[in-house]
């Protein structure tokens, strides 16, 4: 698949890390002929009755998808890299049970299971059914909280395309501060944390 007989690479750099473990995310346009027929609806309704009686801040928006994507890339070299530092934290681990009472953190078992989280994250399509399932587990709150739909047409393995989601990043916050909206910043935050840990158990 050529990338660039999909999309419309445009030169914004949204997201590149320094560290090869970190994908590099683009913003682009799809091609108006690309662009799934689903997406091409509104992702959410606004509140009616006494719920559209709520502040602003706290109405998800009624968004209806342009052609603006956000592209992830993994770094080709990132599978090796990442098995490599997993094996050097294995033999360490390993190492370190032969100290005495060591052996009870179970060390290597961490890593292991560190280790397959890991792998999980190569897979960018897992990162797709998250978001899907992240929308489908919050849409019901009354939470200005959105999470963009993944393109699974054009997605891989190793990239995953997703509609753009315009928002305010929360560092322009943390940075500036939040004014009048402190409070509902934090309510809302807190709501989502909990929804996630204890409720959806994601």
């Amino acid at each position: 698949m050529r990338l660039r007989r999909l999309v419309y690479l445009q030169s914004v750099t949204v997201l590149s890390g320094r560290n090869l473990h970190f994908p590099q995310v683009y913003r682009a346009k799809l091609r108006s002929d690309l662009i799934p027929p689903s997406h091409l609806t509104p992702k959410r309704s606004q509140l009616t009755g006494p719920a559209g009686l709520a502040p602003s801040i706290l109405q998800p928006l009624a968004v209806v998808p342009t052609n603006a994507v956000a592209i992830k890339i993994l770094h080709p070299r990132v599978e090796k890299m990442i098995t490599r530092d997993l094996r050097i934290m294995s033999f360490f681990a390993h190492a370190l049970t032969l100290i005495p009472g060591v052996q009870w953190l179970s060390l290597p078992e961490e890593v292991d299971v560190f280790g397959r989280m890991m792998r999980e994250q190569l897979d960018l399509r897992n990162e797709g059914r998250n978001l899907v399932e992240f929308e489908k587990r919050f849409a019901g709150r009354r939470l200005p909280i959105m999470f963009p739909r993944p393109l699974d047409t054009w997605s891989t393995r190793n990239m995953l395309v997703e509609e753009y989601q315009n928002a305010l990043s929360l560092e322009d916050f943390l940075r500036n501060g939040g004014g009048p909206y402190n409070d509902t910043l934090a309510e809302v935050g807190l709501d989502a944390f909990l929804v996630s840990l204890l409720i959806s158990c994601l």
